[in-house]
């Protein structure tokens, strides 16, 4: 008889582990995380609605990768959208807050929302696909795929073209235009505070604006070629 009651209670609690509601997941999120509705399982669920304090995220879904739980690693297969953006690809979560990416692939409005550095009303659309990156709980250690800045605009609307950022480690990568009226050549620096080294050399295309010209001759003298070396840094 106790062996048969026992054998329930372990029935009962697979059962619940398998099917444990997502919606039980609502007071387990970070203060300023909110969903407007929970639906599915902890394994396999939606987030409609999904909000960072006041910033509309979109909707997300997920599949927990139960078999990476061997690896002591909760990865998940995630796919947020948002009005034709979207983040999807397989993150996982290790131990001293480590953070795993895999087959990401994203398609995201480019703002000082996202990256601090960038100037208030500057835009554009990140675009690509990142094979591998670990965040090690205080730098990138390893970081893989590339990515496109895709019509860059300035704060004041100035057109800056589109550029092309190819990474091979954590160190870094290179970088050129893909279109534009600029014409540029550089290496991307990724540095631990964290932050980032662009230096490299730019020139003027025909179709630059009178105003870009000018603003290029700041940089120093061009080469025969007409490019000029530059210099920029941040943190993100």
């Amino acid at each position: 008889m106790r062996r048969a009651v026992t054998l329930a209670v372990i029935g009962f609690a697979l059962v619940l582990i398998l099917r444990f509601p997502a919606r039980w997941l609502g007071p387990l999120l970070p203060r300023a995380i909110h969903c407007q509705q929970l639906d599915g399982s902890v394994w396999s669920g939606t987030c409609s609605g999904l909000t960072s304090g006041v910033s509309a995220l979109g909707d997300l879904s997920w599949d927990l990768q139960a078999l990476q739980l061997l690896r002591a690693r909760l990865e998940l297969r995630l796919d947020l959208t948002n009005q034709g953006s979207y983040l999807r690809g397989f993150v996982a979560r290790g131990f001293g807050g480590s953070l795993h990416g895999r087959d990401v692939a994203l398609d995201l409005p480019l703002t000082s929302a996202l990256i601090s550095s960038l100037p208030a009303g500057a835009h554009a659309r990140l675009q690509g696909t990142l094979q591998q990156f670990n965040w090690n709980g205080k730098y990138l250690d390893e970081l893989q795929g590339e990515l496109n800045i895709q019509d860059l605009f300035g704060s004041q609307g100035q057109a800056f073209g589109s550029y092309q950022v190819q990474f091979s480690s954590a160190a870094g990568g290179v970088v050129h235009d893909t279109g534009g009226p600029l014409a540029l050549d550089a290496t991307l620096q990724l540095t631990h505070d964290p932050g980032y080294l662009l230096q490299g050399r730019v020139a003027a295309r025909p179709s630059a604006s009178p105003e870009l010209v000018d603003q290029l001759k700041y940089l120093g003298t061009a080469d025969a070629a007409g490019r000029r070396p530059f210099s920029l840094s941040g943190t993100f």
